[in-house]
């Protein structure tokens, strides 16, 4: 055989293998787990680290620490100037020194490997904390403020841990979402609360929550569907937790509900279940307390959305809530109430939007759902499914 035919016959052998142990796993594991062949690795120079699936965009960052946004940019939500869509990954700036990247809802915040703050797209109620309410279409930053660790753009506020281990928030406050103990707007970033122990902090719609250095728990901003898992359906205006509650090791918010992991490894969501995005079967209107989601353990991420939730466990991702955009990539439109698994991982990051879901996959960028506004960055506007690579 001549080299090329000799690597197509070995290629060949390779998926009849994978084919036959894809069969075996899934007579093992069942029908509730669909075993799909895992993804190749990218090729270096496509490489992507991280995903963020905002509202109508999505933003990315590679290997080579170069940052990239795709979709709808009316407001100027991609930072590469003007207000033209991108159907596919277009490059923001030149440079490559990019650590994270947040898509919000029509705006978007990143972070400098230095720990630098930059922010774009609609500014009306000032949610990129530069001191004023004008729209950037490209990135910019307040020259002298300190560092930053991780950042978490929300609807129309934005909030970020600080390198010192404060909590800072900026924006829209009509529901106390900032948790300075108001609900007047703030143009800049201010302190939510006055201590310096937190580890993380996550934005939604209406209302953000975040992590104490020691696991406890703190949310505050807006209730009405039991969002904040204190007990009530009370809005609060500053950080406030449920006493006695199990530590945590990752917390996340959705538009109007919020999941976490606990210490022990268990998922739990609370807040509105109108699309079933808790995971708790159709029947549950919502919850206001954190609510274990089935019984089993190991979960290692979670993504939630605005009417849908994904995350993992182990080589298995596992999605459910509203579907009507395929968002869940089970390979169909059909809802789920309670987590569904697919074993196509490792999936090293996963992001959930409004209609859409991204997530980086051996290396390799993928997204699925609503590409109405080429949210998907695939090169056209037809909805997926299924986990389709980035053009």
């Amino acid at each position: 055989m001549t080299p090329l035919s000799a690597v197509a016959a070995s290629s060949a052998r390779r998926h009849r293998l994978r084919d036959r142990l894809a069969a075996v796993l899934a007579t093992i594991l069942g029908a509730a787990i669909a075993v799909v062949v895992p993804p190749t690795p990218a090729s270096a120079a496509t490489t992507w680290i991280q995903l963020s699936a905002g509202y109508r965009h999505s933003c990315g960052i590679r290997a080579d620490r170069t940052l990239w946004c795709w979709g709808e940019n009316v407001d100027g939500q991609l930072g590469v100037g003007g207000t033209e869509r991108r159907t596919t990954p277009a490059q923001v700036g030149s440079q490559s020194n990019w650590d994270s990247v947040a898509a919000g809802a029509i705006h978007t915040c990143a972070l400098k490997i230095d720990g630098t703050r930059y922010c774009w797209g609609d500014n009306d109620s000032g949610q990129l904390g530069l001191g004023d309410q004008t729209m950037r279409t490209g990135p910019r930053r307040v020259v002298g403020e300190s560092a930053w660790l991780s950042l978490s753009a929300g609807s129309g506020f934005t909030c970020g841990v600080r390198a010192d281990r404060g909590v800072f928030c900026w924006g829209e406050n009509s529901h106390g979402q900032l948790g300075v103990g108001d609900s007047t707007d703030r143009l800049l970033p201010t302190q939510t609360g006055s201590q310096f122990n937190w580890s993380t902090v996550s934005a939604g719609a209406f209302h953000a929550c975040g992590l104490k250095i020691d696991g406890t728990r703190y949310c505050w901003g807006w209730n009405i569907h039991g969002e904040l898992g204190v007990g009530d359906l009370n809005p609060r205006d500053s950080p406030t937790r449920l006493l006695g509650e199990t530590g945590w090791f990752a917390l996340e918010v959705g538009s109007h509900f919020t999941c976490g992991i606990d210490t022990a490894t268990r998922l739990h969501c609370w807040g509105t279940n109108e699309s079933s995005q808790l995971g708790l079967g159709a029947s549950v209107l919502r919850r206001e307390v954190p609510t274990q989601v089935g019984t089993s353990t190991g979960w290692n991420q979670i993504a939630p959305g605005s009417f849908h939730t994904c995350g993992t466990r182990g080589l298995t991702r596992l999605c459910w809530g509203g579907n009507h955009r395929g968002q869940l990539g089970l390979g169909d439109f059909d809802d789920r109430d309670t987590p569904v698994g697919v074993i196509d991982g490792p999936w090293q990051f996963l992001s959930s939007g409004s209609g859409t879901t991204c997530g980086v996959g051996g290396g390799s960028g993928y997204c699925w759902g609503a590409n109405d506004t080429y949210a998907l960055g695939i090169g056209d506007n037809i909805t997926r499914f299924r986990p389709t690579r980035l053009a």
